[in-house]
């Protein structure tokens, strides 16, 4: 009974264990085909988030690229700050892309690949000699001659940049040591595991009971990229669990280049406000303003750290963590082979080496990029700009651009020095173009030109004083009849009643009238009194109508004070008119954007110049040789010194009442730049144009390369003596004078002291039977003539002298010269570019002084 009992026991049992074993089994085999299920459902998110994955990129903005051509004027210091802009390292021998060597005189550069607007460049070495600061021996690698060279162009930041930023490499673009180091940090298993690393985790638990506390995770680079991609960081179980399950799924579908590629673009490596900073390629440039291809071991294992904790060890607000932690890496690379025992002491002595906060690592130009924008708004939205991974090509040149800044920032903190003004008070602008062009060389909107807050250049509407009194003798070097560079002006004090009462009554700068002075005299020392009579002679409107040709389009107010100043117009708008005037008469837009490509440089807009001739090209000469002598003999004499003398500058100096601003604008053969100082509450500066903005643009100028020698006179320009008086000097029948260039349309008097057995000749000349090299009125640029009556002047002209060569002798030239009419005479071997005073002797004259009161302008 009692075994029948046991075997009833036994069977019920086994069924139990059976039932259970079934149920275990069934329990099993669902949560098997449950797991299946939820691992199809996470393969397809993960499928399907990776093969659509595009990362959302900021536009990304880059440099005119430099091109070097035989002949080409450059400097020492240029080149090595366009070097500098494009991150390329200085070698004994350049072993690799981005690099290159100095050896005396000759250079060997390593370009690197790159897509320009118009097509890759691969990369490339070329070799040159710089002497004297002019390229020449122009050679590829093969020893080859070359014409010009274009190397790549400096990426100088991002557009409208938030949220995440990145800026993606593929994986043949990731440098070896970035990838080992990252790989003996993370994840030592990296390229034998299968997504997750039961090494790894054991070795992790056993360091943390070691510590006694957490110091090393279990997690492989493949769960730390679907952590990134999929979860916040919230810690928890169930995140855990999925994101083994996807790190799995992850290695079945692609391989280990692909995962290492993605958790490089990946990982959060900083913060700037509201921007995130991702992946080592952002990080390279926000961090060091280096490409990740050039760092050193040392800037490599302190980003290969941050992926730990970028907030924890943040570089500017925790060095001492940032430098241990980056110590801790250089171990781990010697440790493994990557850098040797001697590299490692070198190394780990080293500073951190960020750059200042990380300002600028987006926007380091923030004054020529809020122009950059004015001109994409019209083509491309803010969403595009802000993702679409956009290419911008700009006419940024990086060494320029440094140029500018460190000129402004210098010379205002040594201006409120010198001058004892409080410090910080002074604010400034400068503007840079290409004179041919119109292409935006460099933008500064503020004494600290990396403040990306109120830019004066493009924003700061002030009154520019004498800066626009060159319109008003254009307009009367338009009238070749009437007006020419020696016709004596009435340097007098003038009167004005308007038509609401008030009295109008401008005084020059030394508060002294002239009496009778040529042209070109008045506009060199900037007289107010005959530049208002001259104005006011011409017309008001004519003078406005000019002055839009030059480009303007501020607003122009209907009173007499225009003609001295009496407009308000920003740095920006002024470099513009001037332009012109260099550019021969011609207009071109200022423009910053040369062309935008898509992320891959496929498809690619181009934007043309916007050119327009508001100006013949002869009274745009005369004009511009006005000019020279302003800065030779005028206002700007101060800057003579300074510069070299077989260049020719022209500039003007603009002063408003009572000092509130100082300008000064000028331009070389190539280059037009404009200078302004000014404090934003508008106080006074106690500064006038000579004394505050035209040392900064002297500092500018002088460092820049520029074509020498005078520049050509166009077709339609001959030069002639004069005396003081603007008669012609005829050089058969008499010595001394002054060479001025005139219109070939201008008649002079002949000057009564030039006597001569053929004194017949100038009348014949008169009708072109002996001028040479003249363009023919045919051949000249209509438009810019005197007026609809030119030929019954012309005819009036004619008669008169005719009537005057019908007298005698006497009445024929006059009396002879007393002795304070007679001519000044040239020192020897004066020519046409050495100005000399003409004015006549008896009339008071302005003593030049390079920063004396006696010389500025100033409008009433």
């Amino acid at each position: 009974m009692v075994s029948t009992k046991r075997r009833r026991t036994r069977a019920s049992t086994t069924k139990r264990r059976y039932r259970w074993l079934k149920f275990l089994f069934l329990l099993a085999l669902l949560g098997a085909l449950a797991l299946a299920g939820y691992m199809v459902y996470l393969d397809l998110q993960l499928r399907e988030r990776l093969d659509s994955r595009q990362y959302q990129l900021p536009a990304r903005v880059y440099a005119r690229p430099l091109v070097l051509r035989e002949g080409m004027v450059m400097r020492p210091g240029e080149l090595a700050s366009e070097f500098a802009a494009l991150s390329y390292r200085e070698q004994a021998v350049p072993s690799e892309p981005g690099s290159w060597t100095r050896e005396s005189m000759e250079y060997r550069v390593w370009r690197r690949d790159f897509i320009h607007s118009d097509g890759r460049s691969a990369g490339a070495v070329v070799s040159f000699r710089l002497r004297n600061d002019e390229i020449s021996n122009l050679r590829d690698g093969n020893g080859q001659r070359l014409a010009e060279f274009r190397l790549d162009a400096a990426n100088i930041g991002s557009l409208l940049g938030g949220g995440d930023d990145r800026n993606p490499v593929r994986f043949n673009e990731i440098p070896p040591l970035v990838a080992n180091t990252l790989i003996a940090v993370e994840d030592q298993d990296f390229l034998h595991h299968f997504g997750i690393s039961p090494r790894g985790i054991a070795r992790a638990m056993v360091a943390n009971v070691k510590a006694g506390r957490l110091v090393q995770g279990g997690s492989t680079i493949t769960q730390q990229l679907v952590k990134n991609i999929f979860f916040d960081h919230k810690p928890s179980l169930q995140r855990k669990i999925n994101e083994a399950l996807m790190a799995v799924l992850m290695e079945m579908h692609y391989d280990k280049g692909y995962i290492l590629q993605e958790y490089i673009n990946e990982v959060w490596l900083g913060q700037q406000g509201a921007r995130g900073i991702y992946g080592f390629g952002l990080a390279a440039e926000f961090y060091f303003q280096q490409p990740l291809d050039t760092l050193e071991p040392h800037q490599i294992a302190l980003l290969v750290g941050l992926a730990k904790g970028a907030s924890y060890y943040n570089p500017w607000r925790h060095p001492e963590r940032a430098q241990a932690r980056r110590n801790t890496v250089l171990d781990v690379m010697q440790t493994h082979g990557l850098i040797t025992q001697a590299q490692y002491a070198l190394y780990s002595t080293k500073s951190l080496g960020v750059v200042k906060g990380g300002v600028t690592a987006q926007n380091p130009y923030p004054a020529f990029t809020e122009r950059l924008l004015e001109e994409l708004r019209p083509y491309y939205s803010y969403e595009e700009l802000r993702t679409a991974g956009l290419r911008i090509y700009t006419t940024l040149a990086p060494s320029v651009q440094k140029l500018a800044e460190e000129a402004v920032s210098n010379g205002v903190q040594a201006l409120e020095k010198e001058r004892h003004i409080e410090d910080n008070s002074l604010q400034a602008a400068a503007v840079l173009l290409d004179n041919g062009s119109g292409n935006v060389l460099a933008m500064v909107g503020d004494r600290d030109p990396d403040y990306p807050g109120f830019n004066r250049a493009l924003e700061a509407r002030r009154q520019v004083g004498s800066l626009i009194k060159p319109a008003v003798y254009l307009t009367a070097l338009e009238r070749p009849l009437e007006y020419n560079l020696a016709t004596l002006l009435d340097d007098a004090p003038i009167r004005i009643e308007e038509a609401d009462g008030d009295v109008w009554m401008p005084q020059n700068f030394d508060k002294r009238a002239h009496g009778q002075i040529p042209l070109y005299v008045a506009l060199a020392k900037s007289y107010n009194l005959a530049t208002a009579h001259l104005g006011l002679d011409l017309g008001l409107q004519n003078v406005r109508q000019t002055i839009r040709r030059l480009g303007v389009e501020a607003h122009l107010p209907r009173v007499p004070a225009l003609l001295l100043g009496a407009v308000e117009m920003t740095p920006f708008e002024v470099a513009g008119m001037y332009q012109a005037i260099a550019n021969g008469g011609e207009a071109v837009q200022p423009r910053t954007l040369l062309a935008v490509a898509d992320a891959e440089g496929v498809h690619v807009q181009h934007f043309r110049l916007r050119t327009h001739r508001g100006v013949d090209p002869v009274p745009a000469y005369l004009l511009r040789w006005g000019l020279e002598q302003a800065v030779r003999e005028g206002t700007g004499r101060s800057s003579a010194k300074r510069l070299p003398g077989s260049v020719a500058f022209a500039g003007k100096t603009g002063t408003t009442n009572n000092n509130r601003d100082s300008w000064f604008a000028g331009f070389s053969p190539d280059v037009t730049a404009v200078v302004w100082l000014g404090r934003d509450d508008n106080e006074r500066t106690r500064l006038t144009g000579s004394t505050g903005a035209l040392p900064i643009w002297t500092e500018i100028m002088r460092k820049l390369p520029h074509q020498h020698g005078p520049i050509e006179p166009p077709r339609g320009v001959e030069f002639k003596p004069v005396n003081a008086r603007g008669q012609f000097m005829d050089p058969d029948y008499c010595r001394g004078g002054y060479e001025v260039p005139f219109s070939f349309e201008t008649r002079l008097p002949p000057a009564p002291e030039c006597r001569g057995q053929d004194r017949w000749r100038w009348f014949r000349n008169l009708f072109g039977s002996d001028r040479r090299d003249v363009a023919p009125r045919e051949q000249m640029t209509p438009g810019w003539g005197v007026n609809p009556s030119e030929q019954q002047l012309r005819e009036e002209r004619r008669r008169q002298l005719w009537e005057q060569l019908r007298g005698d002798d006497a009445e024929e030239f006059g009396p002879a010269p007393s002795s304070e009419d007679e001519p000044i005479g040239l020192p020897s071997g004066q020519g046409r570019s050495q100005p000399i005073d003409t004015e006549p002797r008896g009339v008071p004259g302005e003593e030049v002084q390079p920063t004396g009161p006696a010389m500025e302008d100033q409008w009433p």
